[in-house]
Order: structure tokens, then C-alpha cells, then sequence
């Protein structure tokens, strides 16, 4: 169960990586991650997934590349429960990144949500 959610929309096609996209949160207490939903109006077509990232004061919140939360090729939504059980802290800033989009045609009209737990 989640006692917070953050939730970014990317507005048309995801064609570009781009850091800090949608803004910014700042927690308001400590939180654990719980899962992370990722929607897509259109999916992405060949070859590769879009990958995101979740940072925590600019810091990635993933011990590594693989495991990251994706959408892959000719997929519209997905809930992403490789979260690590790291504290975020109150203060925090939380933000969100695209690490790389689909190569041919892109997804379009994303929404993201990180849904934490408060300790």
C-alpha cells in the first residue's frame, strides 16, 4: 500500500533522453519505494525499451543499469517492482529521468508514478 504517490506525464512522443523531465518532488517525510507504474498512450516499436530513472538529490535511487524501471518494445504499461528499500529521506528532492528511448518509432504521452511507503 502506498501512502504517497509521485507522478510525472510526459507530454507526445519520447524520443529524446532528458534529465529532470516533469518537474520535481520534495518529500514532506521519509519514505520507502514501493513500485513504480509506467503507462503509455502508444507504445514504443523496435528493438529498444525506454528506461527511466529515478533520482533521490541527483542520485540514482537503482544499484544498477539493469534495474531501472522500463517499458519495452510493444508495451503500454507495466508496474516495476525492482525498487530498492532505500530511505528517502525528508527534504529529499525527487526527480525523473529518461536513460533511453525506443530506436525506431517511441512511445508516446507517458505517465509515471512512484509510489512510496512512509516510515
Amino acid at each position: 500500500m502506498a501512502d504517497k504517490i509521485l507522478r510525472w506525464y510526459i507530454d507526445g512522443l519520447i524520443s529524446r533522453p532528458k534529465t529532470w523531465v516533469g518537474g520535481s518532488y520534495t518529500l514532506d517525510a521519509d519514505y520507502v519505494p514501493v513500485d513504480v507504474p509506467i503507462t503509455a498512450r502508444e507504445y514504443g516499436k523496435i528493438n529498444t525499451p525506454t528506461v527511466l530513472d529515478i533520482n533521490d538529490d541527483g542520485t540514482t535511487i537503482f544499484t544498477d543499469q539493469n534495474t531501472r524501471p522500463a517499458l519495452q518494445t510493444y508495451e503500454t504499461q507495466k508496474v516495476w517492482t525492482t525498487v530498492n528499500e532505500v530511505v528517502l529521506r525528508k527534504g529529499s528532492v525527487i526527480t525523473l529521468d529518461i536513460d533511453q528511448v525506443c530506436e525506431e518509432t517511441p512511445c508516446r504521452d507517458m505517465t509515471v508514478e512512484f509510489r512510496l511507503r512512509e516510515v
